[in-house]
């Protein structure tokens, strides 16, 4: 069964507060659980920034989900691919925001705050894994 990696950035709707942010991690941590599917989730400016990877039609059918949800808009995926083996395995869905490494890395990519749509695919992909080796316990 092929797995694949699906990177998409997305412009919330309104400003989302701790609560907000637990809630959506919540509930993509059961649902992923059951579904087989790992990732990585950044939110800042507004924006958040996910990584999805599992078995190509559960991160599909998901992405259906995740573009109907009311609370952002304006989804755009930066790449799709096929993939031998997760690099979120270990997270049912991480996550990072503000923080200092976070400061740092977009300091790295010439970013004030996160502008995903100023991202490559590669450097969406490479701060997406820095932030999973620094993510925020929410």
């Amino acid at each position: 069964m092929r797995q694949v990696r699906l990177i998409y950035y997305s412009r919330a709707t309104r400003d989302m507060s701790l609560a907000d942010l637990k809630s959506i991690l919540d509930v993509a941590r059961d649902n992923n659980s059951g579904l087989g599917i790992c990732g990585m989730l950044c939110y800042e400016n507004r924006y958040f920034l996910q990584a999805l990877e599992g078995e190509r039609e559960a991160v599909n059918e998901l992405y259906l989900d995740i573009i109907d949800d009311p609370r952002h808009d304006e989804a755009v995926i930066l790449s799709y691919d096929e993939i031998d083996t997760p690099i979120f395995r270990d997270w049912t869905m991480g996550y990072a925001a503000g923080s200092a490494h976070f400061s740092a890395m977009l300091n790295e990519l010439k970013q004030a705050e996160l502008e995903p749509d100023k991202l490559s695919q590669a450097q969406a992909l490479s701060f997406l894994k820095s932030m999973a080796k620094h993510q925020t316990q929410v």
